[in-house]
């Protein structure tokens, strides 16, 4: 480890923690490991989160060393000691203190969680970090949560598979209020379905509180869904779809679910005929969709 690193982090030296900045980042490079562990055993101390010199201290060198590792590109040599530092701030109290005052490890993880989940691209570094993520949805920081889903959301545009084990865990933090983790949802629907259909009842019970673009990530879902052609789940969904083509904001891609229910399961919209009928009513510019689901259902059923 280098000299300074181990003066500061050795003797918790606050007034040479800013001598760090004036180091050039490959000259510390290779001491970046050791120093996150030495940062593990002082937060990991009992006296930690009463002890301000030392929470400084670490505060200063993490900026310090996660500088480094972004000007370096060096996540992957040293993202096994970083998310070991991370998960260990599972093991301390997250909650806040006050209204807006992070306890000592929840500044830690915050600190960290950029520096890692920023590189979703970086497959062994998520395949790293994702199981140590989810496990910070439910430990009641609300910020540290809304950051995480944030992350995972990107997470799921290119690793999907590897949010795909933790469904479970993703769909009770959702419907314990942390909605914004919808758009993750029809990414891991693809690889793992049945935790989804499981509480799918409750998703759609949170349509009304939901803002606008988390209603559309609730919607691609059931499109995702329509698509696997599981009939129990098509039953679940098509009144609820029926109910909200009144709102102008969505129908069009609820009448492209149902037009793919149609494709495969046209008995299934025939009861609902002529509610379809009085909506194309209200809504002349939906008629052309809305045919092709008669077309379907007249297949089966002139």
């Amino acid at each position: 480890m280098h000299q300074l690193f181990r003066l500061v982090l050795g003797q918790k030296d606050l007034s040479r923690a800013g001598d760090l900045f004036s180091l050039d980042d490959s000259e510390i490079e290779d001491s970046l490991t050791e120093a996150l562990e030495q940062i593990k055993i002082i937060s990991s101390s009992s006296d930690y989160q009463t002890n301000n010199n030392d929470q400084a201290v670490v505060e200063i060198c993490i900026t310090r060393i996660t500088t480094a590792i972004r000007e370096t590109e060096s996540i992957e040599k040293h993202a096994k000691a970083l998310v070991g530092l991370w998960d260990s701030c599972l093991e301390h109290n997250l909650r806040p203190f006050g209204k807006d005052e992070d306890t000592p490890h929840a500044k830690i993880a915050s600190d960290i969680m950029s520096c890692i989940l920023q590189n979703y691209n970086r497959p062994s570094v998520m395949a790293l970090a994702i199981p140590i993520a989810v496990k910070f949805l439910h430990r009641g920081n609300k910020e540290l949560c809304r950051n995480m889903s944030n992350y995972l959301s990107l997470a799921a545009i290119t690793k999907a598979d590897l949010l795909a084990d933790h469904t479970e865990v993703i769909v009770k933090s959702i419907l314990q209020g942390n909605t914004m983790l919808l758009r993750v949802l029809p990414a891991v629907y693809e690889k793992q379905p049945q935790p989804i259909n499981r509480h799918l009842t409750e998703l759609l019970a949170l349509m009304s509180q939901l803002e606008q673009p988390e209603q559309y990530h609730l919607l691609r879902l059931l499109h995702v869904a329509a698509k696997k052609k599981q009939l129990e789940v098509v039953q679940k969904c098509i009144p609820f779809l029926i109910g909200h083509l009144k709102d102008s904001t969505h129908n069009d891609i609820i009448l492209n679910i149902l037009i793919e229910i149609a494709s495969y399961e046209p008995v299934a919209l025939n009861s609902f005929l002529p509610m379809l009928k009085e909506i194309g009513e209200r809504f002349p510019y939906l008629i052309g969709q809305m045919a092709r689901i008669y077309g379907a259902v007249g297949h089966v059923d002139e």
